[in-house]
């Protein structure tokens, strides 16, 4: 009987455990986009960090113009990085605030299917 009763509660722990974290999260109500550079990354790069990071001397000596310098950012894991520290580190990106969670979850997806251009 007490093997009976362990079991039916193993069962439904296991059952009741279901958890979606990603939409936890960061919400369900982001947009649905199509994973490319070409708009969606570039202009997330174009409203948010082409204003110091281009040019002859940009920040940190990195560039964010092109689908390249963004590319190799990404799959290396430093723009995600910096783009998901809380807003308190000096190392935070943008530095005038965070990006929204669906921004952030966007270049984090295009980096894993492995940052494509069109």
């Amino acid at each position: 009987m007490m093997r009976c009763i362990v079991f039916i509660f193993t069962a439904c722990l296991a059952v009741g455990c279901h958890y979606h974290v990603e939409e936890t999260l960061y919400g369900s109500d982001c947009p649905q986009t199509n994973l490319v550079y070409e708009p969606a990354v570039r202009n997330l790069m174009e409203t948010h960090c082409t204003g110091c990071h281009s040019g002859a001397f940009p920040e940190s000596g990195l560039d964010l113009t092109s689908y390249s310098s963004v590319r190799q950012a990404a799959l290396e894991g430093s723009l995600i990085e910096v783009l998901s520290l809380p807003s308190g580190n000096s190392r935070s990106m943008p530095p005038n605030g965070t990006l929204d969670s669906c921004s952030i979850v966007l270049i984090e997806k295009w980096a894993d299917l492995g940052a494509p251009e069109f």
